[in-house]
Formats: C-alpha cells, sequence, structure tokens
C-alpha cells in the first residue's frame, strides 16, 4: 500500500512538472507576439515631418559659414582653400556680394581686399559699386587697381567722376609694375564709348520711330484727303437719264387721272398751264441744289431743295434741261423757294423725269427791280 501511495504520489508529481513547462511555453508565446506587436506599431507609426524653418535656417547657416571660410581663405595663401576662394565665391554670387563688401575695408589684409574687389568684378553685382568706390581710396594700391578693374563691370554714373579723380591724382602703381591711374583712364575711355554707343542707339530708335510717325501722319492726311474729296463729289455729278428714270417714283394714280380729265373737262386755252388742280404731275428731288428765279445758272438764287424732297412740276424748258417746279407737301424743313407764286426753276440733274407732259415756257428776262433778293437758306 505504501508503495502504490508512493507512486501515485509520483504520478501526480509528474504530472505537475509535465504542467509547468506547458505554462512556460505559453507565457515565451505571449511574450513574442507583444513584442512583435510593438515592433509593427513603431514602423506603422507616420515618420515626423522636418521643420521647414528650421531646414531653411540650417541651410542659410550654413553657407554663411561657408562664405566666412571662404572669406578667410582669400588673403590667406596658407589656407586649403585659397587656391579656389575665387571661383567658389563666384559660384554662390549673389549672396555673397555682402559679406565682400565688407572685406574691402581696410582693416582687413590686402590681399583679402584685392581678391574681394576681383571677385566682384566677376559676380558682377550693382550693390557692389558704392564700396568699390570707397576702396579707390584704399592705402594699398593693389588694392586700388583691383578696385578700378571691377568697376569697369559694375560702375555706375558715380563712378565717371571719381575715375577721372583717379586717373588725375593717383601715381600708385602695383607690386608688379601696372600703374593705378593708367587703368582708371583705360576704364574711364571705356565706359564713356559704352555710354556714347547706348546713347547713338537710343538717337537711331528715336529716329526710327519718329520717321515711322511721320509716315503715318502722311498716310493718314492722305486718306483724309481723299475721303474729303469723294464727299465734295456728292451731290455735284450729273445723274444719268437712265438712272434717273429708274429711280423716279411717279404716283401710281397719275395716269388714271390724267386720262380722266382729259375726258370730262375741257382744258381751256386761256388758262395758264399751271393752273389745272387735277393735272398734277410730281417728282422727287435726286440731288440737294438751289432753285433759280430764271431758268440759267446765272440766275437769282430764290431757294433750295433737298434730297429725297416731293416736288410738283409746273413748266419746262423747250430743251428740258430746267423745270418749273413747286414744293409738294412732303419736303424738308430747310427747303424753301422765295417767290411769289411759290415756283422757281430747278436743273433736270437734281430731280426725277418727270412722267407726262408739261407746258413749254420760256420766260423772258425779269426787269432788275422785279427781282426779289432771298437771304441764303
Amino acid at each position: 500500500m505504501e508503495e502504490q501511495d508512493q507512486r501515485i504520489e509520483e504520478q501526480s508529481n509528474g504530472d505537475g512538472v509535465a504542467q509547468k513547462p506547458s505554462h512556460t511555453e505559453e507565457t515565451q508565446v505571449g511574450q513574442v507576439l507583444q513584442s512583435l506587436s510593438r515592433a509593427t506599431r513603431q514602423l506603422t507609426a507616420p515618420a515626423p515631418t522636418p521643420n521647414k524653418r528650421a531646414v531653411a535656417q540650417a541651410a542659410s547657416t550654413a553657407l554663411r559659414e561657408r562664405i566666412s571660410s571662404l572669406i578667410a581663405a582669400l588673403g590667406d595663401p596658407s589656407h586649403p582653400l585659397h587656391h579656389q576662394a575665387v571661383d567658389d565665391l563666384m559660384a554662390i554670387g549673389a549672396p555673397a556680394v555682402p559679406a565682400l563688401n565688407d572685406a574691402l575695408n581696410p582693416n582687413r589684409p590686402w590681399l583679402t581686399a584685392y581678391r574681394a574687389a576681383e571677385t566682384l568684378g566677376q559676380i558682377g553685382d550693382g550693390r557692389a559699386a558704392g564700396p568699390l568706390l570707397d576702396a579707390l581710396r584704399h592705402p594699398n594700391s593693389n588694392v586700388r587697381w583691383s578696385a578700378v578693374r571691377a568697376l569697369a563691370v559694375v560702375g555706375d554714373a558715380r563712378a565717371l567722376l571719381e575715375l577721372r579723380r583717379v586717373a588725375r591724382d593717383d601715381q600708385g602703381k602695383t607690386s608688379w609694375g601696372e600703374s593705378v591711374g593708367g587703368a582708371a583712364q583705360s576704364v574711364l575711355d571705356q565706359m564713356q564709348s559704352r555710354n556714347m554707343l547706348l546713347r547713338g542707339a537710343d538717337l537711331i530708335k528715336t529716329a526710327v520711330a519718329c520717321v515711322l510717325m511721320l509716315v503715318a501722319l502722311i498716310l493718314a492726311w492722305s486718306v483724309v484727303n481723299t475721303l474729303r474729296a469723294e464727299l465734295r463729289q456728292v451731290g455735284r455729278e450729273t445723274v444719268p437719264a437712265e438712272v434717273a428714270e429708274q429711280i423716279a417714283t411717279p404716283a401710281p394714280t397719275l395716269e388714271p387721272v390724267e386720262a380722266l380729265v382729259q375726258e370730262t373737262v375741257a382744258p381751256e386755252p386761256t388758262s395758264p398751264p399751271t393752273a389745272a388742280p387735277t393735272n398734277v404731275i410730281t417728282g422727287t428731288v435726286l440731288v440737294t441744289g438751289n432753285v433759280r428765279a430764271q431758268p440759267t445758272r446765272n440766275g437769282a438764287r430764290i431757294g433750295g431743295v433737298t434730297e429725297n424732297d416731293e416736288v410738283i412740276f409746273l413748266a419746262a424748258t423747250p430743251d428740258h434741261n430746267w423745270y418749273k417746279v413747286r414744293l409738294a407737301e412732303r419736303h424738308a424743313t430747310s427747303s424753301l423757294i422765295n417767290s411769289d407764286d411759290g415756283a422757281g426753276w430747278v436743273n433736270q440733274s437734281l430731280l426725277s423725269e418727270p412722267v407726262g407732259d408739261l407746258p413749254i415756257e420760256q420766260p423772258e428776262e425779269p426787269a432788275p427791280e422785279s427781282v426779289t433778293p432771298t437771304a441764303a437758306p
């Protein structure tokens, strides 16, 4: 019995040992899963975006440090960047101009100022004109010579006066024998010739513009004169008979009325040809013109008719070149015939062709006192 109890105990103990490793294995798997979950969260988390302002400030700071290092190398032959400092500053360009202007200070080594003036001339920035003009009074002749050369590129109108002074007064020479005044005179001549070329180009442009404007005015004046001449001809040309017949607009009831009058009314030989009230022949004024007291161009002007006026034909000359007319109801307010009976003579070229027979009338020349003076219409 004791042996059996011992075996049961051993089996129970063995089961307990067997269950314990299973619990330990489950714990390790959970830890691995948690580690994988944390790693996954770290991988999927968004990367922090860099601050653009901070990046720009860092880049600006790095550029300033680079420029300062290169300017320091300009005047130090033992510096490792000395031989390429000018080229690197030229590559940087405009951002390096303020530092190069400061390098022209007489307190800096003369080699630094000399190389700085050379670099400014090659960059060609106009902001360097003022400091280069000040460098013309630098105590070192090498620096003055380099400033003169740089002003040939970036110099303005102020540089002309200073270069004249240097060419006249500066007797210094560079360490290799170049005359500062001679260099100033050479640059001065170069700038003056360039200015003359620019002025000549401006004068040529102005002259060309003036010539083109003059040609345009001549053409415009020619067109205006042509138009005015054409406008003057309006109303003066004689209308051909064929055109007048096409333009004429006779009253549609004229022929029936005339036939009726001939059948029912016997004409009175003693009555004037214009006395018949029913035998009315009308027409249209084709062109604005004058009304004369007599059928001649030298006759006294007693009024005028306007285009599209309706007139009543009263008589005609034997050659039908003139018609005696009276204004009908439809006429312009400016039209007027100033005579006792309201009738006057109009040239046939101004009127439509009358449809029907008109009395022939050749009036005698009136006495001078019978002509009634009229005012201009």
